[in-house]
């Protein structure tokens, strides 16, 4: 694991956590990747993370199917570093997914990191634990973000899998996984002991969605439901209580295809 720290010039942040792209599958939905892209360009108070599998990265011997995909890694790997360099300025950080691990267990090449490196951004091999600090406030965000693993194909395995990586961080704000290619958000809620009482606080494990279609698809071939083709932003803002007391609030969104 990897720890971030961001100081962000900004009174709220809205995180696009990106990711399952898959660009290179006959499946990519083209036009919500283009959609996704120019959201964070028109918003000043965007930042976007990669979560991995930007690209199909098909290889022999692997699930995908290399003479399905529209074009070669190498190319994948060209087309994402051009639609991602104008909002590389927004950009925090890269970790791996599942497709990139298979070049790098045959061949010791990671795609994730080409692209991370061609985009000049910070790249951790499995995991990153960042925190986010806003413009004129003392509370800081506290994020875990892994690609996540396994899960099964229902909807409670996908849940399960978030749910194991908030072990690893279990007082996080938010804990950010895909790699199951549908969008969830699990409310929790915990109870710590402070200097003149009990603290009640509250977190999130999230999953960040698809650009996956069904039509034709792996998951049609095995019988499995379609993905989600839609993806989050969570927005981080501080704001008051009735009793003036301050906290940190999270906002979700989902994003759907126009």
């Amino acid at each position: 694991m990897k720890f971030l720290s961001f100081d962000l010039p900004l009174k709220a942040l809205d995180l696009y956590p990106l990711g399952d792209w898959h660009h290179g599958s006959r499946q990519t939905f083209p036009r919500f990747i283009k959609q996704e892209i120019e959201e964070i360009a028109a918003n000043p108070e965007a930042r976007w993370c990669s979560m991995g599998d930007l690209i199909e990265n098909a290889i022999v011997g692997s699930k995908s199917d290399v003479y399905l995909s529209t074009s070669n890694p190498e190319k994948q790997i060209e087309d994402i570093v051009s639609m991602l360099k104008p909002i590389k300025d927004k950009g925090l950080f890269m970790i791996p997914g599942n497709h990139s691990a298979r070049t790098m267990r045959v061949a010791g090449i990671d795609p994730d990191k080409v692209i991370a490196d061609l985009l000049g951004m910070p790249y951790a091999r499995y995991s990153i634990l960042a925190s986010f600090g806003l413009t004129e406030s003392k509370y800081r965000a506290v994020c875990y973000f892994h690609h996540s693993r396994g899960g099964g194909s229902t909807p409670g395995g996908k849940v399960n899998a978030a749910a194991k990586l908030r072990l690893i961080v279990p007082s996080a704000d938010a804990v950010f996984c895909g790699h199951s290619h549908t969008t969830n958000r699990e409310p929790l809620t915990w109870f710590d002991a402070g200097l003149k009482g009990m603290i009640r606080r509250k977190g999130y494990n999230y999953i960040i969605g698809s650009a996956l279609t069904w039509k034709e698809s792996y998951a049609e071939e095995k019988g499995m439901r379609p993905a989600a083709v839609e993806q989050i932003r969570v927005r981080f803002e501080v704001k008051s209580h009735h009793n003036h007391a301050r906290y940190l609030k999270q906002t979700y969104h989902i994003i759907e295809p126009d």
